[in-house]
This record gives structure tokens, sequence and C-alpha cells, in this order.
């Protein structure tokens, strides 16, 4: 066993240990001069504590200085030397120890941090993100800042940014989304409270458009069997277009009537917001999905809805605009920015994957699904995002006091 009585004077012995879910410094047990190792001295009482680690401990020009030591069977030796040290500076032996020059911090410069800051996104985040970021950075609000250094911001430099995109000709909700995701970069670098609740730009919040029935209906019609059921699916799952792309048979539960969205490392896939999650599906579409599965005596790693070479299919929105199209449902007023109109083919602008999501969102709190149940559903992090599509709803006894009241009469 360790012994103690040679240092106790000069340089104690003592260890960190868990008590409470905190982590204090106690002093270690010794009987007979020796340390009872994993042994410390707790409110009085002699206590076992294994966890932790040891640290020297002594005064120095009236400060008290700790010094952890990982190795126990050191723990003797580096104790014996640090009051050997001590007593040599006490007799003028040996000069005092340095204290240690903190390094003086270099100033972040801006460019310094969007480089960083993007550098991290493109890591830990989809290439989406990445290269949804990388032109308000890169371009954007490197034109817009005109300091050097990231410490210099202030709040007139972001009301300034915010003024240019405004001239660029930028939508509020547009400026409002670039806002966050420089907000986002001073965050990253320690910099917040930038912006006051005034400074936010302000805009409408749409009702969520959604399929009609009728739409639906003209869209089955026209659609292949493949097809159909793809439309089918993403009415019923109320996926993102990306989670509808990398949905592979191992993610649905065919006995328990569930479909998941999981990670798929091989294509670099990970959900939104890092949550997994799993989405209820109704009897028929299950129905539909097995006999799918059967007729192309599918794998569970292969994907459901993949493109001619079995890999993930990134033209749904295509598929939904031609059968929009077949079933002559375009609107007759789209212009793609490439000059295309919708009278000529596949290309209204009203009919694209994720107006489906909306439809299940809506359509399922119509039905009574209350919110939390479908923010579950539907992947949202902020209980917000789902909330928007409260304003949609129409109850059925808030139609029936309307067509009862004596307003209706006017009308009748």
């Amino acid at each position: 066993m360790a012994r103690a009585r040679q240092y106790a004077d000069r340089v104690n012995i003592i260890k960190m240990v868990k008590v409470n879910g905190k982590w204090p410094f106690a002093r270690i047990v010794e009987r007979n001069g020796k340390i009872i190792r994993d042994h410390v001295w707790v409110d009085g009482r002699d206590e076992h504590h294994p966890e932790g680690r040891y640290y020297l401990e002594w005064y120095e020009d009236g400060k008290r200085r700790r010094k952890p030591v990982e190795n126990y069977d050191l723990l003797l030796a580096a104790a014996r030397a640090k009051s050997i040290e001590l007593n040599a500076v006490k007799a003028g032996l040996i000069p005092p120890p340095e204290a240690p020059v903190a390094p003086v911090p270099t100033r972040l410069t801006m460019d310094a941090a969007i480089d960083q800051y993007l550098e991290y996104i493109r890591k830990h985040r989809s290439l989406r993100t990445y290269r949804t970021y990388r032109p308000v950075l890169n371009v954007l609000f490197r034109n817009s800042y005109t300091k050097i250094y990231v410490d210099e911001v202030t709040r007139e430099d972001i009301l300034k940014f915010t003024s240019d995109c405004f001239d660029k000709g930028l939508v509020p909700r547009t400026v409002y989304d670039r806002l966050v995701t420089v907000l986002q970069l001073f965050k990253r670098h320690g910099y917040k409270g930038l912006v006051e609740a005034s400074d936010w730009p302000s805009y409408v919040e749409t009702i969520r458009p959604i399929y009609e029935p009728e739409e639906i209906a003209a869209m089955l019609q026209y659609a292949t069997l493949d097809e159909a059921i793809l439309i089918k699916f993403c009415l019923c799952s109320g996926f993102r277009d990306r989670e509808i792309r990398y949905v592979t048979w191992r993610d649905v539960d065919l006995r328990n009537s569930v479909v998941r969205v999981t990670a798929k490392p091989l294509w670099k896939f990970k959900p939104k917001n890092y949550e997994e999650r799993a989405v209820p599906l109704p009897a028929a579409m299950i129905e539909q999905l097995k006999q799918l599965k059967a007729r192309r005596n599918a794998t569970p790693a292969e994907l459901i809805f993949p493109n001619s070479k079995g890999k993930p299919n990134s033209l749904h929105i295509e598929v939904v605009k031609e059968i929009a199209y077949r079933a002559q449902l375009n609107c007759g007023q789209c212009v793609t920015k490439h000059g295309n109109r919708c009278t000529q083919g596949p290309y209204c602008q009203r009919f694209y994957l994720h107006k489906f999501r909306h439809t299940f969102a809506t359509e399922h709190l119509r039905h009574g699904i209350d919110v939390r149940t479908l923010q579950g559903w539907m992947g949202h992090r902020d209980i917000q995002s789902t909330m928007v599509y409260l304003k949609g709803i129409q109850s059925k006894d808030a139609l029936e006091k309307v067509n009862a009241g004596s307003l209706a009469a006017y009308v009748a």
C-alpha cells in the first residue's frame, strides 16, 4: 500500500469522485500511514469510489494548486517529487517555476469564419443544406459585411445585410431564412443577441396548399399501376421528397402497418433533424405494398421507388407533373424560368411532391389527429411548424353552425 507521511505536510493527495451527481474533491483514506486505494472521506464517512481521478494539491504563493495524476502506481513518486521541489524553492536552492504564459488569442477574420462554418456544414449537414448555405454566406454576406474581423460585428451590420437582401429583390420570407443562416454563423463563433425582435422581416404565413379530392382522383385515373402506388404512398406517409427517394422495403413493417424513416449510409442519407421516425399506414396501402413487393420479388434492402437502374430516383416530381398533364389538370398559366408553358407540357407549378405532405397534415388534423401526434409523424422539431396547418382546418361543428346561423339565411 502507498504511504503518505513523507509529504503530508506539503503536498496532499485528493481524489475527484462522483457524489449525488456532482464531482467534488475528497480527502483520501489513510490507515497506518498507507493510502487505501479508491477510498475517500465523504461527509465524515469512509466510502469506496473507484470512479474519478487522483490529484496532487499544494499551496504556492498563497494560491491553491492542483495537478492530476493519471496512474495510481505513480502517485507516491509524483507527490514526493513535488514535495522536494517545493522545499527546494523555499530554501532558495532552485528558482520558482515560471507561470505559463497564456497565448495571445488571434482575431478571427470574417473570411476565415465563413470558411470554417461552411466546412462544418459540409461535414455535419446534408449536401442540400450545404448548397443552400454556401451562396448566402459566400456571396450575399461576404459582399454585405465590410469589416475585417468577426468580433467587430454590430446590430447595424446585420440590419445592413437585411437591407441588402431586400435591395436584391428577395421577398420577406426569403430574407428571413437568409438572416437565420447568418445568425447561425455568428452563434457558432460565440456571438448572440445581435438583433432585436423588431428587426426580423415580417411576412404572411400562408395557408399550405393541398390537393383537392377531385385532383387526386383524376391523377390516380391517369396514372400507371406503379405511379398510382407512388401517389398513394406520398399521400399516406407524409414523407418529404428525399425520404420517399430513399425508403426501402426494410423500412416497411407490413405486420404492424408502419413505415419508418431511417438513415441510409450507403447513399449518405440522414433524416432531417437527425431523428428517425415511424408513421402508420392505412391497411389498404399496406396490402398494395405487399402486392408490389411480391410482383417484384424484392429484397428488404431494395428501394421501393427506384429509378430504372435500381438507384435512388430524383425525378419523382417529374412523374407527378407528367401525370397531372395527362389528366389535363394543368392551370394553363404557368411559365417556368426556362420559358416552358404548362399549356404545352408537364410544367405546371401547382403540382409537386411536397404538396402531398401538406395534404397529409391537413387531412389528418381535419379528422381529429392531435397536433402533437402529427408533429411526431411529420418529423417536425418545432411544433410551430406543425401548427401552421391548423390555418387550413375548418371543423365540421363550425361549418354546421355557419350554415345554421342568420347570415346563411340571407343567401339561401
